[in-house]
């Protein structure tokens, strides 16, 4: 069965947070109470990586996750066994929900670059043969592995934008070992010395939230 494995938004902040933790309370106001879960708060030094999160914040039915590091902060939807018919609804769900949540970090926080990231996977028996008839077109015989990487830049909104996809065979345990297609979307912006606009954000999130649908993402191996 098709799945989104996890759907995430990352903004990265102009500089480092020596206080993450007092962002989270007024975000999850701005956001509804979507995580109303108890808040896990690592007083790690500054001294300490500053990708590590701070803050971790968690909705009650496990499906939306917030972290906050000194250098970012994560919307990130994780996937519950959610149906490939629930996928066209999560995805719209998600939207709703980064709109908030980009709305509410940009009134806080100065951002310098963004990243929208999807992982799916594909259940497929013959995933080498599918994405080398896709990409490759040539037979690689009985390989039981196979990578592809590459990167469609693309301008938007005058950013310049990194358009990234992963495609790899894989395998997943649901319950017995599932062979299959894993695929991962990238879309983030190159730095610029000057903040973000949230208005411009919010805008390429719409374009390209869209490329994340089922239908888009079956095409890339089909």
């Amino acid at each position: 069965m098709e799945k989104i494995i996890k759907l995430q938004l990352a903004l990265f902040f102009q500089s480092l947070e020596s206080r993450p933790d007092t962002h989270y309370d007024p975000i999850n106001v701005d956001m509804g109470n979507l995580f109303d879960g108890m808040p896990q708060i690592i007083p790690l030094p500054m001294q300490a990586p500053s990708e590590i999160p701070r803050v971790i914040l968690n909705s009650s039915n496990a499906r939306y996750s917030c972290t906050i590091a000194a250098s970012r902060i994560d919307l990130i939807f994780n996937e519950v066994g959610a149906s490939e018919a629930d996928w066209p609804e999560i995805t719209q769900d998600f939207s709703a929900k980064t709109n908030l949540f980009v709305k509410s970090v940009f009134s806080r926080l100065s951002i310098v670059r963004f990243g929208l990231v999807g992982s799916f996977f594909l259940p497929n028996k013959n995933a080498v043969s599918s994405i080398t008839k896709k990409y490759l077109k040539q037979e690689l015989g009985s390989s039981e592995e196979l990578s592809l990487r590459y990167n469609k830049n693309a301008d938007s909104h005058g950013l310049a934008l990194n358009n990234v996809f992963s495609i790899n065979t894989a395998s997943r345990a649901s319950p017995s070992e599932e062979k299959g297609i894993f695929i991962e979307r990238d879309v983030n912006n190159l730095q610029t010395s000057s903040t973000l606009k949230k208005d411009d954000v919010l805008a390429i999130i719409a374009k390209f939230i869209q490329s994340y649908g089922p239908d888009q993402i079956k095409g890339l191996v089909k």
